[in-house]
């Protein structure tokens, strides 16, 4: 791309915005019905414009906006009773998963001045990440054949210079939940991290609509942190994640110039509109109607699991959330070939397959107009 300078003079509001509404017509909408592969959606209209109200917000600097601050005590308290969080915890706000990922080794890396970090293959980049920033070694763990950590290796591998063990809960290929309690059990005083950032909330409302699922979060003992984020199927506006501890989190940076005395997140300046989004998003649906929404979406998943076994693919695993994902041995030829007929959806690596998240902008209309064109390019 050409290099442009800095413009010397404003551009005229109609032609800006023209030039505004073009670029964005060249974004791919979740409304638009074409994708399958996102852990994300498009957030409630409610969200949206709560957001707008609150975009100056900055709680890194929280004595400047002590309302959102109050929004965000209420949204800390209500997420820990879904999680079952003990007396004692401490929640944080964080900009998602990763930095909650980042978050969990840090504290562990301090508590202890270990840094062996215990990764299932399954887990998400972000802990290959962490342990690049902050100077740690991934032992990454081989999974079994129900594509679940190997829990012998895990034994194995736990020694006294192990900082944390990690597990998931929905994991990004297959939406499969670790066996938590058992790496709760082999962990012993070792710090488990459950990363529940897509299964954080769908779990607790599909065990209320009946679905036999594990324990998860912060009820088993032995589990020392979690982060789940809001800006999946939490409903809400992009960025959130929330992250929990057993304990008090041991980092806290002094920031004597603002008016919160010491910062114990990654930025300083944090982005807070999603906050008070997500605190409307959450009061509006309830725990009846999140669901009423995952329910809706594991009926779609049943769906989809369904056609694509009428046009020959086999599913790596029965669905335990909802994600689909087929056999295939040339995923990326797919993926690509979907992409130019103006669909994206997604592809694991372990094994090779297709990929298909069924969140809420993903309807039974949409998959029955996926399948022939998916047909046609398997």
């Amino acid at each position: 791309m050409k290099r442009r300078g800095f413009p010397k003079k404003g551009m005229d509001q109609s032609e800006l915005m023209s030039r505004i509404e073009e670029i964005r017509s060249k974004d791919t909408d979740f409304a638009d019905g074409t994708i399958f592969g996102s852990m994300c959606t498009s957030p409630l209209d409610m969200a949206k414009k709560v957001h707008g109200l609150f975009l100056e917000t900055n709680l890194g600097n929280p004595g400047l906006y002590r309302g959102t601050l109050e929004l965000e005590k209420e949204i800390h308290s209500s997420v820990a009773s879904l999680l079952n969080a003990p007396e004692g915890y401490e929640a944080l706000s964080v900009g998602g998963a990763t930095e909650g990922n980042i978050l969990a080794l840090w504290s562990s890396r301090e508590k202890t001045g270990k840094r062996k970090v215990i990764i299932p293959e399954s887990a998400h980049f972000s802990f290959k990440k962490a342990c690049n920033l902050l100077d740690m070694e991934p032992v990454m763990i081989p999974l079994d054949d129900k594509y679940q950590p190997d829990l012998s290796t895990v034994e194995e591998e736990i020694d006294d210079d192990t900082a944390v063990v990690v597990a998931i809960a929905g994991t990004t290929e297959l939406g499969l939940i670790d066996p938590i309690h058992d790496l709760a059990d082999i962990s012993g005083d070792v710090h488990l991290h459950v990363d529940a950032a897509f299964g954080g909330f769908a779990i607790p409302f599909l065990k209320e609509a009946g679905y036999s699922l594990p324990e998860f979060d912060l009820s088993i003992d032995g589990v020392d942190s979690i982060v789940l984020d809001p800006h999946k199927l939490g409903m809400s506006t992009i960025p959130l994640g929330l992250y929990y501890s057993r304990e008090e989190h041991p980092i806290a940076i002094e920031s004597p110039y603002l008016t919160g005395a010491h910062q114990k997140t990654i930025p300083g300046t944090r982005a807070s509109a999603s906050i008070p989004a997500f605190w409307s998003v959450m009061n509006y649906l309830g725990f009846e109607g999140y669901v009423s929404i995952m329910e809706r979406c594991m009926n779609n998943t049943r769906t989809l699991l369904m056609k694509g076994k009428e046009i020959g693919l086999e599913p790596i695993v029965d669905p335990v959330l909802n994600i689909v994902s087929f056999h295939h041995e040339d995923p990326v030829r797919v993926v690509e070939t979907m992409e130019r007929k103006g669909l994206s959806i997604s592809r694991t690596v372990n094994p090779p397959g297709l990929r298909f998240v069924v969140m809420p902008h993903v309807t039974e209309e949409s998959i029955l107009k996926m399948i022939p064109i998916l047909e046609d390019s398997i």
